[in-house]
């Protein structure tokens, strides 16, 4: 278990639940979502962040998603003006680097999508 005060747990006894890979979903929601997550474990991460207040486009960064998929799932979540920048993207990485800002979190993602592209890793 993390120590840090913002981690969600979802496994509690078992690993799975029906077809659901419940650790696979905590990697999810606490900001490491695995390869070849089915879209059922997708949508169940989605429902867990969504709880915890989360907003669409946030939801779809994290996860990897469209964000009309996210939208698509719970239309009742909130949206974000497309224009908006969330931090921990390599687009919000360029605005801070335009505005003279230094932001951690844009920086390992712009970090980790020239890691991806340097060895062909699908972004």
């Amino acid at each position: 278990m993390s120590d840090r005060k913002d981690f969600i747990p979802v496994v509690r006894a078992a690993t799975m639940r029906g077809q659901l890979d419940l650790i696979a979903i905590e990697r999810a929601v606490n900001g490491t979502a695995p390869e070849g997550m089915t879209g059922l474990e997708l949508h169940e991460a989605a429902r867990i962040l969504a709880a915890r207040g989360r907003t669409s486009t946030t939801i779809a960064v994290q996860l990897r998603q469209p964000r009309a998929r996210i939208e698509s799932w719970f239309p009742e979540l909130v949206r974000e003006p497309y224009g908006e920048y969330v931090c921990g993207t390599a687009r919000a990485y360029r605005r801070h680097l335009r505005l003279g800002e230094r932001c951690a979190t844009c920086c390992g993602a712009n970090s980790a999508r020239d890691r991806d592209r340097k060895y062909g890793r699908a972004a």
